[in-house]
């Protein structure tokens, strides 16, 4: 496993962040809040932290992805690609529809594919997995829940159209397909492609996505340890962290800043800052615990591949969606919107 993930967005900047590319002809895409997801159908907060990716149901053919260019896999390689998938309570479409929510490229070129499916008559949404696209769904999402989405890929050696993709839906395999044609991949896509201008009601959101060559099981929710490789909130509202460990990368030049806010923000005077100064050699805080009035943002504003953990004590708006909905209804927001 990489230190800690070859790839990894938590969405937690509230903009395109560290992918590469965004596709969104329509203006069906949003980096959305939690305290304007709380006002949606069905009342969604984030799987985690303060934002998440949210895909309208576009009532379009276009397409609304994310790319990134860091998900390569060579030929007779593994590797493996998580994230949350939340489809809204409301997700409907008047025709039978069959559409890519992530896609591994070649250049260009499809060589493996998520797949939902929805049946205009029941609204029944399926997920499935393909080359190009999946064409067999025998397993159900249901609505309204945030679900882990995880696929294997091995690609294609080369030599014996011997590349597999397997699917994993909260935690268990659901789905194989082998004996595929693949190059090897140079690009991830994650969003909404080849939708039916019937897809119109409703929206998927995408969260905690991560990509690495081992597999990338995911802590329970509002676990109170928690490790980040990229920019994140670690809770909202009030409350403590008791411990944080610096990872570092292999450079001794990882620096973490902690931020007093619920607002991704750039420009904010950190509330704590630390570092790393030797190679391979993580660094233990000493100044802990470390209070926080309007909750708890993690930046790495520089170094190589930056890692942290922390040990959460307390916060207000943490260990259900509840909580997080209750606080979000009696936020006031800081003067400047910070």
């Amino acid at each position: 496993m990489a230190t800690p993930y070859i790839f990894a967005s938590a969405f937690d900047t509230g903009d395109i962040g560290l992918w590469d590319t965004l596709t969104d002809v329509s203006g069906a895409t949003s980096y959305a809040h939690y305290t304007t997801l709380v006002s949606a159908v069905g009342r969604p907060t984030p799987y985690r932290g303060a934002y998440c990716f949210r895909v309208n149901a576009p009532a379009n053919t276009a397409e609304h992805t994310l790319l990134e260019g860091d998900l390569n896999i060579s030929a007779g390689v593994t590797a493996w690609t998580r994230f949350l998938l939340y489809v809204s309570t409301d997700f409907a479409a008047t025709a039978d529809d069959i559409f890519n929510i992530f896609e591994l490229q070649a250049s260009g070129t499809v060589e493996g594919a998520i797949s939902l499916q929805i049946t205009g008559a029941t609204d029944l949404v399926e997920i499935g997995i393909g080359e190009t696209a999946a064409s067999t769904f025998n397993s159900p999402v249901s609505k309204g829940v945030w679900h882990q989405v995880e696929l294997r890929a091995l690609v294609d050696s080369g030599g014996g159209n011997d590349g597999v993709l397997e699917l994993f839906l909260d935690g268990a395999s659901i789905q194989t397909v082998s004996t595929l044609d693949q190059g090897a991949i140079t690009d991830g896509v994650i969003g909404t492609k080849n939708t039916l201008a019937s897809t119109d009601t409703g929206f998927l959101l995408f969260d905690e996505f991560a990509f690495d060559n081992t597999r990338l099981h995911i802590s329970a929710r509002f676990a109170t340890s928690r490790m980040i490789s990229g920019d994140a909130f670690l809770f909202m509202g009030p409350g403590r962290v008791d411990n944080i460990k610096i990872l570092d990368g292999g450079s001794g030049d990882v620096l973490l800043e902690l931020y007093d806010t619920d607002v991704y923000s750039a420009s904010l005077e950190p509330r704590w800052r630390g570092r790393t100064v030797t190679a391979n050699t993580d660094v233990d805080a000493a100044d802990v615990p470390v209070e926080f009035n309007r909750g708890c943002l993690a930046r790495f504003p520089g170094g190589t591949l930056p890692g942290a953990t922390f040990a959460i004590g307390q916060a207000t708006a943490w260990g259900s969606d509840g909580a997080v909905r209750s606080y979000a209804a009696s936020r006031k927001p800081a003067p400047a919107n910070l």
